[in-house]
């Protein structure tokens, strides 16, 4: 039996996003249970704990994700966008008083810039991406990807 832990922050723009998510994975697995927690907070969610047992090997573990990519792996729009990645990441870490590598890796950044996943779910594939750093700047990272 596998285990996956999301967390559905409470903002009507995260709700919708998060849910699909959740939705979306279930609907890919066999659900054996599910254990609920409200973490009040800034901001509030509720933390959802889904023991599950895998369909087809559709899931992979975190460590059979794809290999990391680097600088020279990316084309020169990619590179645009590792460059905004990066530019976040800076501002994001001095906003919340964090060495930038704790926001994100600079091959996690790659990998977001070759791939380019428009949505939490895809984002969650990412090597580096955790439901927590997914809850905490997935939206920020579609949007900077989404301008693009």
């Amino acid at each position: 039996m596998n285990l996956k832990l999301f967390n559905t922050r409470l903002s009507t723009e995260s709700a919708f996003a998060d849910q699909q998510a959740i939705n979306s994975f279930m609907d890919s697995v066999s659900v054996k249970k599910t254990s609920t927690q409200f973490v009040p907070g800034n901001p509030d969610f509720w933390s959802i704990l889904v023991f599950y047992e895998d369909l087809n090997g559709t899931h992979k573990k975190e460590t059979e994700k794809q290999p990391a990519i680097t600088e020279e792996d990316l084309n020169e729009t990619e590179k645009s966008i590792y460059a905004a990645l990066r530019l976040w990441r800076k501002d994001r870490a001095s906003e919340i008083n964090l060495p930038e590598f704790m926001v994100c890796h600079n091959a996690t950044l790659m990998t977001v810039a070759k791939e380019k996943p428009q949505d939490l779910l895809a984002l969650s594939k990412i090597k580096g991406l955790g439901d927590q750093k997914i809850a905490k700047y997935g939206d920020d990272i579609v949007a900077i990807l989404n301008a693009f």
